[in-house]
């Protein structure tokens, strides 16, 4: 079920009547049937391995819960990370270690190939395994006490704004939301369709504009060299942007509908002034999880520099792995990490310089330098991310400053879309109009402007956007990008 769909809003507007009109005991069972039903039409083959790894996580979590000695609760926290994770390796890398495994025995002129299963990767595995597992860890380091109530725990890993893409959520922040008791409220409710409507006007009208040009570049990038290559990778950074956060957007707003705040995923990600600061601004709720589930236990920068440099990368290539089993994925992990290292390392470095060159770090000639700095760094790194294989990816790193065929190449790549020039001029201007809000938005929360307007102003707003997605969206929209990682 996609979730801009009609079905999906008939749906939402089905489970919340029967929410808020049922007694409050019952209602966390409207909520894990409507969860596992959403699960059923997505992905229904796999709903065995779901309800799986939530049995593992409630078991694991109550025998940690009935131990006071460490040791013993390490064991089963072993066993239930063990477990997730082989279920998580089995689906989703088994044919990426057996092909890869392949073509080193091929190498070394072993000429058998090795048998490789051809397995569905079920939907949301990635995300809800993570957090199913933070659930684990947060009961063993006594974060959190054990969910004793195996529905709430299902509808915790189940929940079906979250369940294919995320937020990440902790137990310690969506848990005892669950239990809570609200009512339908007309301002939240309210609150919740903006924010819909901000995901709807950044997926159908942003980022699937975007993608009908990065999609022809990218499919075939040999057919191209020069600006179209260039284009095609600055366009993608708006169009992954747009997509992602559009997506947390209207799964933010669904869950606020029924009186659950989601982790906020995204904070103006490309107005970063370095790498570090990007990654505390993009899919957050990833990078806490990677911070504290990964980082922090193998050290963190609590050890030695050598050793913080060592768990930087191991961490972004861990990062890249879980996106997907490509090594195109690894890649630009290890870009990340090399970026993290680098800038770790000339710290001192690059403020001794400012000093000396008489530069206010604070000025906005520095800011803009090192926003824009920050933006070429990460978008550089999507190409690897985008990149159908290493080769593709080197190809366009190789290709993309030619000055070769470079005007017919952008005509090809405009003829793609109905309206050519007129589309991507459009697209070009979406995408400055964003630009310009997030920096607006940096400065003053327009949401609560917004809302002390007249209800004239508030909508006409309203009226605008939803024009807006009825006559630029785009017809017959994918699914969002991050649902297949």
């Amino acid at each position: 079920m996609n979730y801009i769909s009609i079905g999906f809003a008939l749906f939402v507007i089905l489970t919340a009547v029967l929410y808020f009109l049922v007694p409050y005991r019952f209602r966390w069972l409207v909520l894990l049937v409507a969860s596992y039903v959403f699960y059923l039409f997505a992905e229904p083959a796999f709903l065995p391995v779901l309800m799986g790894i939530t049995a593992v996580s409630y078991v694991c979590g109550l025998l940690m819960g009935k131990r006071e000695d460490r040791g013993v609760r390490g064991k089963y926290l072993i066993a239930g990370i063990v477990l997730q994770v082989s279920c998580l390796l089995f689906f989703k890398y088994q044919g990426f270690f057996v092909s890869s495994l392949s073509s080193l025995l091929q190498d070394l002129n072993v000429t058998e190939s090795l048998p490789e299963l051809r397995l569905l990767v079920p939907l949301g595995i990635s995300f809800y395994t993570l957090q199913s597992l933070s659930y684990l860890v947060d009961v063993y380091r006594g974060d959190m006490k054990p969910e004793k109530h195996p529905g709430y725990l299902a509808l915790y890993v189940a929940f079906f704004p979250t369940i294919l893409a995320g937020p990440i959520e902790r137990g310690t922040h969506l848990l005892p939301q669950l239990h809570g008791r609200y009512d339908f409220e007309y301002d939240r409710v309210t609150d919740s369709m903006r924010l819909i409507a901000r995901g709807l006007i950044k997926k159908l009208v942003i980022a699937d504009r975007l993608a009908i040009f990065v999609n022809q570049v990218f499919g075939n990038v040999r057919a191209y060299r020069g600006l179209p290559l260039l284009v095609a990778a600055f366009l993608y950074a708006f169009q992954l942007y747009c997509d992602f956060s559009g997506y947390t957007d209207i799964v933010r707003g669904v869950a606020g509908i029924f009186g659950y705040d989601l982790l906020i995923n995204f904070n103006l990600p490309y107005l970063a002034r370095n790498v570090r600061e990007f990654w505390q601004r993009w899919h957050i709720s990833m990078t806490s999880w990677f911070r504290d589930y990964l980082y922090i236990p193998l050290g963190g920068n609590k050890v030695s520099i050598a050793r913080t440099y060592l768990n930087i990368m191991i961490v972004f290539l861990v990062s890249g792995f879980w996106h997907g089993a490509n090594w195109t994925f690894i890649a630009w992990g290890g870009l990340h990490g090399v970026y993290q290292v680098v800038g770790r390392a000339t710290t001192k470095i690059r403020e001794r310089t400012r000093s000396r060159l008489g530069i206010d770090s604070d000025g906005w000639f520095a800011r803009s330098y090192q926003i824009i700095l920050t933006f070429c760094l990460v978008d550089f790194a999507w190409i690897f991310f985008r990149a159908e294989s290493l080769g593709d990816a080197r190809y366009i790193v190789r290709n993309m400053f030619s000055p070769s065929n470079a005007l017919s190449g952008m005509r090809a790549m405009l003829a793609v879309a109905e309206g050519g020039r007129l589309e991507f001029l459009l697209s070009v201007g979406l995408i400055l109009g964003l630009v310009l809000l997030e920096i607006i938005q940096s400065h003053r929360a327009l949401d609560e402007d917004l809302k002390r307007q007249p209800v004239y102003v508030r909508w006409t707003v309203y009226t605008a956007a939803m024009t807006a997605i009825l006559i630029f969206g785009i017809a017959g929209s994918p699914q969002f990008v991050y649902i297949r990682f």
